[in-house]
C-alpha cells in the first residue's frame, strides 16, 4: 500500500491522505519514518488541504503549514468571491466600465483560464458568475426552487468571453479588466484549488523540497517519490460513494477531478436534481450521464481549467480532445443500467501504470 489520497471537486471534501509504511523491519523503522514525515492538514478556500513531505520539511509542520496558508491566502486574496475584500470580489461589486487595476498574478491566472477556455469550446467559463449565483451556488446562498426561465435567459446574456476584456501593460507591468456591461461577474472557484496547489508547489521547490504531495481538495500537485521510495497513487472517487473507482499515478504531474455528484440541489416543488456544473451556452447545470472529469497535464491550474469544461462536454467529446491533444483524460458515466463506467484517453494509460511497494 503506498501513500493515496482521493480526488475529486465535487464537494468540498476532505483530500484525505492514508500513510502507510510498508517495507519497514520492525516498530522502530515504522516510528522512525513516521518521524522523518511532515504532514498537515487545514481548511482553506471553502474546503480541505493536505501536505506530505516524505523526508520532513525544515521546520516542521508548523513551518510547513505556514507556507501552505501562505500560498492559499494569495489565491484567495486574488479570486474569492466571498471575500469582500479579494481583487475579483471587488471586480465584481464594481457597476463601472471602466478599466478596473488589478494585480499581475489574477492577470496571469485569468490569461490562462481564458487560453484553456478557448481550448475546449469556451465549456468552461469564468464569466458563470451570474448564473452561479441565480442557480444557489455562489456568494448569495443556495435556492429550494429553480428559477424561472426569464431570470436564466437575463443572466446568461451577461455570460461570455466577449462581456469582459483583459489588458496589460508591458513597460508598466499593470493589468487591468473592462466590463461590457457593469452587471457582470467573473467567477473563479473552479480554479482556485488548482491555483492554491500550483503557487505551494512553486514555493516547496523554491524551498528544494524534493518530495512532496499537494492536494486542495481534488487538485494534486506531487514531485518525486512517497516515503518508500514509490510513486505517488491518487485514486479517483466513485460517484456513488463506494470508495476508490481507480487509481492513478500522477508521476510528478498535477491532477485533479470535477464532479457533478456531489455539489447539487433539489428542487422543493419538482423533486429535480441540478448539479453546480452549468454550462452557459444553455444557462442550466448540465443534464447528461457524464459524472466525472479526471485530467493530468503539467500544472493544476491547467487540469482544473479543462477538467470542469470537458465535463460540461461530456465523456466523449472530452476523451476525442484528450485524443486528438495527447491530454491525459478519465471520465465516468452511468450507463442505462445505472452503472458508472470509466474510459479514458490514449494519453491517460501510463498513469495507470504505477510503481506500488
Amino acid at each position: 500500500m503506498s501513500n493515496f489520497t482521493f480526488t475529486t471537486k465535487a464537494a468540498a471534501v476532505a483530500a484525505v491522505s492514508v500513510i502507510a509504511f510498508a517495507g519497514c523491519k520492525d516498530d522502530n523503522d515504522v516510528h522512525a519514518a513516521q518521524m522523518a514525515v511532515s504532514q498537515v492538514k487545514g481548511q482553506t478556500m471553502g474546503t480541505f488541504y493536505s501536505v506530505q513531505v516524505p523526508k520532513g520539511y525544515t521546520g516542521g509542520n508548523e513551518a510547513l503549514d505556514k507556507r501552505a496558508n501562505s500560498a492559499f491566502n494569495v489565491v484567495i486574496d486574488a479570486i474569492s468571491t466571498f471575500d469582500n475584500s479579494a481583487e475579483l470580489a471587488r471586480f465584481n461589486a464594481y457597476k463601472g466600465t471602466d478599466k478596473f487595476e488589478i494585480s499581475p498574478y489574477l492577470a496571469d491566472s485569468i490569461e490562462n483560464a481564458i487560453f484553456e477556455a478557448h481550448r475546449i469550446e469556451d465549456a468552461m467559463d469564468i464569466t458563470v458568475g451570474p448564473l452561479v449565483n441565480l442557480w444557489g451556488f455562489g456568494p448569495d446562498g443556495r435556492l429550494e426552487k429553480q428559477p424561472q426561465p426569464d431570470d436564466i435567459a437575463k443572466a446568461k446574456a451577461l455570460t461570455g468571453y466577449d462581456k469582459f476584456a483583459l489588458y496589460r501593460d508591458a513597460q508598466t507591468n499593470k493589468a487591468y479588466l473592462q466590463k461590457v456591461d457593469g452587471a457582470v461577474k467573473l467567477d473563479m472557484s473552479t480554479l482556485g484549488e488548482g491555483l492554491g496547489a500550483d503557487l505551494l508547489a512553486t514555493y516547496l521547490d523554491e524551498d528544494k523540497v524534493e518530495n512532496y504531495m499537494i492536494a486542495v481538495a481534488g487538485a494534486i500537485r506531487t514531485k518525486g517519490k512517497n516515503s518508500k521510495g514509490a510513486d505517488w497513487t491518487v485514486g479517483i472517487e466513485d460517484p456513488f460513494g463506494k470508495g476508490v473507482f481507480e487509481v492513478a499515478c500522477p508521476k510528478g504531474m498535477a491532477m485533479s477531478t470535477a464532479g457533478s455528484y456531489r455539489n447539487f440541489f433539489i428542487d422543493e416543488n419538482t423533486k429535480e436534481v441540478f448539479s453546480h456544473i452549468i454550462d452557459t451556452k444553455t444557462g442550466y447545470p448540465v443534464a447528461h450521464k457524464t459524472v466525472s472529469v479526471t485530467v493530468i497535464a503539467p500544472t493544476a491550474a491547467t487540469t482544473d481549467a479543462l477538467d470542469t469544461g470537458l465535463l460540461v462536454l461530456g465523456a466523449q467529446k472530452a476523451l476525442d480532445f484528450g485524443n486528438k491533444h495527447n491530454v491525459a483524460v478519465y471520465t465516468i458515466e452511468i450507463d442505462d443500467k445505472g452503472q458508472a463506467v470509466g474510459r479514458y484517453s490514449k494519453a491517460f494509460e501510463p498513469y495507470l501504470k504505477c510503481n506500488v511497494r
